[in-house]
């Protein structure tokens, strides 16, 4: 439950304007009303037959600025998540606390738990006894894969015990028409029957079928607070901002899983709210791909329309004729070199596009070594901020200087070098897909600082010439700190938060 804005207790009111904020009473909601007014009602919801519902700016808005702060409706296990242990053995998730279960289970109905504390602690108190009842718990034992029933069940169990948020999420868009179209459907529908007759059709097939597709179409992955394996989250309200590859906007979870959206950017009044669903450092066709089966909508926001991608040729292939200039792909699918005008078979182009997308999400993220590898194997036929590429740097800026063997205490001024080299370059693309307040520009901002200040510390022996670096350094780390200090520092996501008010302390004394 959120806190009253006031006192800081638990309050159940919420603003009816914005519903950003909440009060424990009346008195305290009027109270705050000459402070909070500056900032309520930052969003309205539009509608139109192409988009659906989705959230414009309803005054201008800047940078830092909050959106919109919700939480979860829905919160679960994916459908059908496992974990891996360092043995090698699956392990599923607790219940109750999404910690990594071995061997207890519910003494009721026998799903896994990780101990005595959760079995009777929410959220897994909700549907033990369903559970008990259709014995599922021993189902789920057998079957590991069986615990995606758990988040559908949440969904539907909403009806019962808070019909007005079930009311919201059943009227998400499922995108049923374009499912029906597609090949694995009827592998789709065999999920909702399976689970339907696994719960005694107390949730009748299409039911269920509608259910596991809005909860397909509209939750975010969340990170289990205790050990960050993957949930999903579903946010009613969040789930109505719409998608662009440039966003305007980003997401902060809380420790309490609720989440926050607040502007990147400035955003004019009556401009769209933009969230990205997809990683920035995939080509266009990745996005289109992982967009069209999963959101069932094909992206056609200003970077998906442009060849070069606002300049950074993030999927241009480095042209066979002349070697020189990079082929890329038209929005008119041709794909041709736009130094000599040479056209590669569009097919071609899309085939290399799966094989180095395969590549890309298939690399050991903390291995120098192997980065390094793929580095050097597709650099020369690649633009050089080549998704595979870029994202390459994204982990070797994050690698060097905490892996073994390349610590920083264990690298060379060349090594430290590169670190920073491979830190700049991953900066001027994030300047042009992810610009602002962005998440991932603050913590390459840290390391770039970081891996900085570590070389002059190693190189730069003359005292008053180390002060006019760091002074220099010390402009990098406080955007960083700036981006960053949005984050939760008490979750698991916001130990870069930490990390950037430590490293601002120690430059400014």
């Amino acid at each position: 439950m959120k806190l009253c804005n006031v006192c800081g207790v638990p309050a159940p009111r919420h603003c009816g304007g914005c519903g950003n904020f909440s009060y424990c009473s009346e008195k305290h909601q009027k109270s705050d009303w000459s402070e909070h007014k500056k900032v309520c009602r930052p969003f309205r919801i539009k509608h139109s037959a192409e988009l659906g519902d989705y959230l414009v700016a309803d005054k201008d808005l800047k940078a830092g600025d909050l959106v919109l702060y919700e939480e979860a409706a829905v919160l679960g296990p994916l459908l059908g998540p496992m974990v891996m242990q360092k043995d090698g053995n699956q392990k599923s998730l607790c219940l109750g606390c999404y910690f990594p279960a071995f061997d207890y289970q519910c003494s009721s109905c026998q799903v896994p738990l990780c101990g005595p504390a959760c079995q009777n602690s929410s959220p897994h108190i909700q549907e033990c006894e369903i559970l008990k009842t259709n014995n599922l718990g021993t189902k789920i034992k057998e079957d590991p894969e069986l615990i995606g029933i758990i988040t559908p069940l949440r969904f539907f169990l909403l009806k019962e015990n808070d019909f007005p948020t079930y009311n919201k999420c059943i009227k998400l868009s499922s995108n049923m028409a374009e499912r029906r179209k597609q090949p694995n459907f009827q592998e789709y529908k065999e999920k909702a029957r399976s689970y339907s007759e696994l719960l005694n059709n107390m949730i009748d097939e299409e039911l269920m079928l509608e259910i596991l597709a809005i909860i397909d179409t509209n939750t975010f992955q969340v990170l289990a607070q205790r050990c960050a394996e993957n949930l999903c989250g579903l946010y009613p309200r969040v789930a109505k901002i719409n998608h662009s590859c440039i966003p305007n906007a980003r997401l902060i979870f809380q420790k309490d899983y609720s989440l926050k959206i607040i502007c990147t950017i400035d955003v004019k009044k009556g401009d769209p709210v933009y969230i990205s669903y997809v990683p920035p450092f995939y080509t266009t066709l990745a996005r289109q791909r992982i967009l069209e089966r999963g959101k069932q909508f094909t992206c056609s926001c200003q970077r998906c329309q442009d060849p070069i991608e606002n300049g950074t040729f993030i999927s241009a292939l480095r042209c066979e004729s002349c070697k020189e200039g990079f082929t890329v792909r038209r929005s008119d699918n041709v794909c041709a070199c736009i130094k000599c005008g040479s056209k590669m078979d569009p097919e071609q182009f899309n085939n290399i596009d799966m094989k180095l997308f395969s590549v890309q999400t298939n690399i050991v993220q903390d291995s120098v070594d192997e980065l390094e590898m793929v580095m050097y194997q597709y650099s020369d036929i690649l633009h050089p901020n080549y998704a595979l590429l870029t994202e390459c740097r994204q982990h070797l800026a994050a690698a060097i200087g905490r892996t073994d063997g390349f610590r920083y205490d264990q690298l060379t001024p060349e090594k430290l070098q590169y670190k920073i080299k491979i830190s700049a370059a991953l900066m001027q693309v994030l300047d042009r897909l992810e610009p602002g307040l962005s998440k991932s520009r603050g913590i390459t901002l840290l390391d770039l600082a970081e891996a900085q200040a570590r070389m002059v510390a190693m190189t730069t022996k003359d005292e008053m010439k180390q002060k006019q670096q760091y002074s220099q350094i010390l402009q990098f780390v406080e955007e960083a700190a700036e981006i960053l200090n949005y984050e939760d520092e008490t979750s698991i996501e916001g130990n870069v938060k930490k990390h950037a008010l430590t490293q601002l302390q120690n430059l400014r004394y």
